[in-house]
């Protein structure tokens, strides 16, 4: 993992809740709001947008992503800003310092496991019949197949014949690194090696950046057992830090503001296969601290959809208290009476399983209802180990309001004719006698020198911005209009006549920029745009002026222009870049002039001064 893993990560939540560490943020129509830090601010005039990842500053022009913002308001480096925000995400800031060099046997292991995906794959385009089969009964489309990148293993020991073909020089260490992964196994008895995987449909599991880090497998020939077959932990799968599917559904996730974990690999399938696309799932039953972590720092809408037999229901149980511990309530999905959400989307269609959503109540309401029987015991006994168990299921609360509210009413319920007071002070003490779990303080690393070639970097940067900004000069007011309309509006690059506005742009940084901006617009999705182009403000040493004029732009990104209204509009760009070019060279015509030592060179410049007047006239009456 690298520091750019880092920075993917930290994009990851969204940057109200960053910023919202450090300073109080309210909610404005579509973003949030509040007292600008970087100048004496009366009235909310800092904006965040969580949709864009950018705060901008319409008074003093401050603005970015959630690192720059951080690296501004602390006066720190990059790496040090980095640290600040994975420490208050709860992210392990160590592991990406550790491993910013290249480690040898990761890259290994990230070849071969590459190389099984693409294995797997075309073994699958050969239709083998238990393959197909499986895919016509579980109803999976091809979308889902090339999405996920489903594949299947067959019988004959293909990968380690692959491996065997490797180049001799990297050929033990590749097999060494697949019998490592578990990908390859050895039989003692026979002295031999065998694919582990056999004849099963292969569903290849990606962390959080898209990597392979091992595969889930299902059987499908007859007694094939064990029917589930999954990669064991190893140097290079830690399951406790992925969620299935989150690769495919982290930018679905932000935009609905909401998440849907499921349990196992094909419910998350099934689940994005008919539009839910912010749908994960566990790596088993369990959900780490750090993927709590991690989807709460996404949104506060968590809906359980785990399958309805006790295992899952047990599973969904444990994650709620997860939650609860960190203040969010999540909504209970039910599939009955399918078993779980594949079951019941096949059965039943999507829009049946979004009017569930719609009216999934709180999960914690559901237990407690569960635990209160239809009928009310007589039995003051029994009363009190009732309400006990329902302490219980609050206690991750706490004392938050909510338990407080919920321990009243189910008191009222069982008909106990104890005071609020006097129940809220037994359900303290109930607390009181809890065993915390003692916090894990975060490790603070020391710099390491792949940080402090960072900061050498950064320095350096800030050397050439500082150098670009005297050598080029201040950015002419069209050229300023002019980028910041092409940075907001990217559907201008898709214009054939796009090229010739380099003949008329005069400051270096903006070309530079508008040239860049061609290369990478039909390369990229759209989703993608706003943080490449903060990457490239961030990191192609742009002056100060440039990077206000494109993150205002940035923070405007999203509404479309037609092709009438882009027409006319590069038409009014060509002209006033072209004046404003004219205008710069008729000023260094006079200042020529004034120095001139000869009577032919005066009236020479002044016929060209003359010239460029009427250019200028000309143009002039075609400016609307």
């Amino acid at each position: 993992m690298s520091f750019e893993q880092l920075r993917d990560r930290i994009r990851e939540t969204p940057i109200s809740t960053i910023i919202s560490h450090y300073m109080s943020l309210n909610k404005k129509g579509a973003n949030l709001e509040g007292l600008c830090p970087f100048h004496p601010d009366s009235k909310p005039s800092l904006k965040v947008n969580d949709a864009k990842g950018m705060y901008k500053c319409f008074v003093c022009g401050a603005g970015g992503d959630a690192i720059t913002f951080v690296k501004d308001y602390t006066k720190v480096e990059f790496v040090d800003a980095l640290k600040d925000i994975a420490g208050k995400l709860g992210i392990p800031f160590e592991e990406y310092q550790k491993e910013k060099k290249k480690n040898p046997r990761l890259e290994m292991a990230f070849r071969v496991l590459n190389a099984s995906v693409k294995l797997y794959k075309k073994v699958s385009t050969q239709n083998p019949p238990p393959y197909t089969e499986f895919l016509e009964k579980r109803k999976l489309n091809d979308e889902s197949v090339e999405r996920f990148q489903i594949g299947y293993a067959p019988g004959n020991n293909s990968l380690l014949k692959y491996l065997e073909s490797v180049p001799v020089n990297d050929r033990d260490f590749a097999q060494k690194t697949a019998l490592d992964l578990g990908l390859v196994k050895y039989n003692e008895a026979r002295d031999s090696y065998y694919d582990f995987y056999r004849d099963r449909v292969m569903f290849p599991i990606h962390d959080h950046s898209g990597q392979i880090r091992g595969y889930s497998s299902r059987a499908v020939l007859p007694d094939q057992v064990p029917k589930y077959l999954n990669s064991g932990e190893s140097f290079a799968f830690d399951k406790g830090s992925i969620l299935f599917g989150f690769f495919f559904g982290k930018n679905a996730i932000r935009q609905a503001d909401q998440v849907i974990i499921v349990e196992g690999n094909m419910d998350v399938i099934m689940m994005h296969q008919f539009g839910f696309h912010q749908t994960v799932g566990t790596m088993g039953t369990a959900l780490s601290d750090h993927s709590v972590r991690l989807l709460s720092n996404m949104t506060k809408n968590i809906f359980l959809g785990m399958d309805s037999d006790n295992a899952g229901k047990k599973a969904m149980h444990k994650i709620n208290a997860d939650f609860m511990a960190i203040g969010i309530l999540p909504k209970f999905l039910s599939y009955e009476p399918a078993k779980d959400p594949d079951e019941f989307l096949l059965a039943e269609g999507r829009l049946a399983l979004i009017e569930r959503q719609e009216k999934a109540p709180i999960l914690l309401d559901v237990l407690i209802q569960e635990t209160i029987p239809e009928k009310i015991p007589e039995n003051l006994e029994l009363k009190l180990k009732t309400l006990q168990k329902i302490f219980e299921l609050l206690a991750p609360l706490k004392e938050h309001l909510a338990a407080s509210e919920r321990v009243v009413n189910a008191a009222k319920t069982l008909g106990l004719k104890s005071d609020s007071a006097t129940i809220l002070q037994d359900y303290r003490d109930f607390l009181s006698r809890q065993k915390d779990k003692p916090s894990q303080p975060i490790e603070r690393p020391k710099l390491a020198s792949t940080e402090e070639e960072i900061q050498q970097t950064e320095a350096r940067i800030a050397v050439e911005r500082e150098t670009s900004l005297q050598e080029s000069g201040p950015v002419s007011k069209s050229e300023k209009v002019f980028l910041r309309e092409i940075v907001c509006h990217p559907e201008f690059l898709t214009q054939p006549n796009r090229d010739e506005f380099l003949a008329y742009i005069g400051h270096p940084e903006v070309k530079k920029l508008f040239q860049w901006l061609v290369k990478i617009y039909f390369e990229i999705d759209e989703a993608e745009y706003v943080p490449m182009v903060q990457d490239q403000l961030n990191e192609g040493n742009y002056c100060k002026e440039i990077q206000g004029i494109v993150t205002e732009a940035l923070f405007n990104y999203g509404n479309k222009y037609n092709e009438k209204v882009i027409q006319r509009m590069l038409k009014d760009y060509k002209v006033m870049l072209k004046m404003d070019q004219l205008k710069i060279k008729r000023k260094e015509l006079v200042e020529r002039q004034k120095t001139s030592h000869t009577q032919n060179e005066v009236d020479h410049l002044l016929v060209e001064i003359s010239k460029i007047d009427k250019e200028i006239h000309g143009l002039k009456n075609t400016v609307p």
